[in-house]
């Protein structure tokens, strides 16, 4: 008597397609005859009893005539009365168990067909990371910055072809490609792979070159200079295409990612710029305007209003960070207050007479 396939998949009769689709996948990874090398046999069987009942639970038609009337109401579904391989139509949910074992498309060769043996196209260049340390000043002035790169170039005496005289692949025929054949409880499997002999190409050299002993390329030390691009932050990149190693199908790029470096006095969050100065009481009783050093070097004049306190904040709108589309972010000033260092007895005279104006220490009602 055939098992009921609820309890094959070890699921509920209300189990959702999700559901079916997870209990499957994790059986028949488990049950898969090439993980159970000493019980093949009876693995052979346990998978095509998982397929069995998979096949017809992921079917909303076959589902009912399950559920109403048992094995009986599905027996038609199968070509001469029983399951086999031909009454599959799943194949696409088991690419990620079967792929780590017969390849990236494990499908595409069962059952003895196959794909037309084609040849490989000449590879790219690989790309060339760089990570270019900025300061704030670099990145407000736009200059120019070096750094120095090792690359891959076309061997100038064989044009990158790493030799003179080809002849075509003896083990691929000049295909780029090898294929094995292998029996399994599908069918025929037919595997198809990169030549190891000619790597693809489908063809060998006769007479390699002997700058770059025929693998078309030499190792070279280049420097390279960029423009420190508008509004730049840390992390963001720029690619210089074309300027990466040399490949048959074309140069990689150089991918340059920012790293800013840490700034003494100035803190950069997105476009705005944060410092804090310390203020003599005199300056925040009085007001006035005061001079705060630049990133381009220049000063940046930025007023104070009268009767200012420490801790307060004060907002210069467009003396921030420089936007890519032209704006500015905006420079928040925190100001602080400067301690008093009294040092002649004038100084505490005036210190002292301070304090008639002050008076005493008071608590603040919140909210004022």
């Amino acid at each position: 008597m055939k098992k009921d396939y609820y309890e094959i998949l070890g699921i509920s009769k209300n189990a959702p397609q999700e559901e079916i689709k997870r209990a499957y996948r994790r059986k028949a990874k488990q049950h898969h005859p090439d993980m159970n090398p000493e019980n093949k046999k009876e693995s052979e069987e346990k998978f095509k009893e998982l397929s069995e009942a998979y096949e017809i639970l992921m079917d909303p038609r076959k589902k009912q005539l399950y559920d109403q009337y048992g094995h009986d109401g599905v027996s038609q579904a199968f070509r001469g009365g029983g399951f086999s391989w031909d009454d599959f139509h799943h194949f696409d949910d088991l690419q990620d168990i079967l792929g780590s074992l017969f390849g990236d498309s494990p499908f595409e060769n069962l059952f003895g067909f196959t794909r037309r043996p084609s040849r490989q196209r000449p590879k790219k260049g690989g790309d060339i990371h760089v990570i270019l340390k900025v300061s704030l000043e670099d990145i407000v002035t736009r200059i120019k910055k070096k750094f120095k790169i090792d690359r891959y170039e076309a061997c100038s005496d064989c044009n990158g072809k790493g030799g003179y005289d080809f002849m075509n692949c003896l083990q691929c025929g000049g295909t780029g490609q090898v294929r094995t054949q292998s029996r399994s409880f599908f069918g025929t499997f037919t595997s198809i792979s990169t030549c190891p002999r000619c790597q693809g190409k489908g063809q060998v050299i006769k007479n390699p070159c002997v700058k770059c002993q025929g693998k078309g390329r030499i190792r070279k030390t280049r420097t390279i200079e960029i423009q420190i691009p508008q509004g730049i932050a840390n992390g963001q990149y720029i690619v210089l295409r074309g300027e990466g190693h040399f490949g048959l199908g074309g140069k990689g790029s150089i991918i340059v990612q920012f790293e800013e470096k840490p700034h003494a006095y100035f803190e950069r969050r997105g476009y705005d710029l944060y410092i804090r100065i310390l203020m003599p009481y005199s300056k925040l009783i009085h007001g006035g305007v005061i001079n705060i050093p630049g990133l381009n070097g220049k000063q940046q004049k930025v007023k104070i209003p009268k009767g200012s306190s420490a801790p307060e904040i004060i907002r210069a709108r467009g003396k921030g960070m420089s936007r890519p589309d032209g704006g500015r972010g905006d420079l928040y000033v925190e100001l602080d207050l400067k301690p008093l260092k009294a040092k002649d007895k004038s100084l505490h005279e005036i210190l002292e007479k301070l304090k008639e104006y002050e008076g005493e220490p008071t608590p603040r009602k919140r909210g004022t």
